[in-house]
């Protein structure tokens, strides 16, 4: 291969402040593979199901059974069932201090090609997410949390959006 340059000068010319610069070519990268459809879903979903309990632990800090955080990422029975939640536990003086430490997995994703409905699994660490009674600050919970197996689905909305649209936490110690 052979590199050839050539420049030209001339202190009668001056340089051409018109031409634009030119461009630097980048190396060629390789293109990965775009994700498929079925990835893409997954992603979605995953986020979902973790912006759910972001929302809830949120909510759960003054037990707001009325945020409407609580519907940007839950719809359906999953929304009922956190309003609800939060609505016990204000009527009972609880509120809730911590987080759940989250490892969700898509477990499937239905239908292949065009999908809108993705199954998540979990195994949701509560050991450091526990109610606290309002009043005293005391400690509410009987024993510590821990590790529950946490199944739920989430769909895609009319809006494009996905939304988890049920859930169910099994007891301690499930997973």
């Amino acid at each position: 291969m052979v590199l050839v340059l050539v420049a030209g000068c001339s202190a009668s010319t001056p340089p051409d402040d018109t031409a634009p610069p030119s461009a630097s070519v980048a190396p060629s990268q390789q293109a990965s593979p775009a994700p498929s459809a079925e990835e893409l879903a997954g992603q979605e979903a995953l986020a979902a199901y973790r912006g759910m309990w972001a929302d809830f632990v949120a909510a759960g800090t003054t037990s707001d059974w009325q945020s409407p955080d609580l519907g940007r990422h839950a719809t359906g029975v999953a929304l009922t069932n956190l309003s609800r939640g939060l609505y016990a536990d204000s009527a009972n003086g609880l509120v809730t201090r911590g987080a759940p430490v989250l490892s969700p997995e898509v477990l499937s994703v239905e239908p292949a090609g065009a999908p809108a409905r993705v199954v998540v699994t979990d195994c949701g660490d509560s050991t450091n997410w526990l109610k606290y009674r309002e009043e005293d600050d005391s400690l509410a919970t009987d024993g510590p949390g821990g590790r529950r197996l946490i199944n739920a689905v989430v769909e895609r909305q009319s809006d494009g959006s996905w939304k988890v649209s049920d859930y169910g936490v099994q007891e301690l110690g499930s997973c």
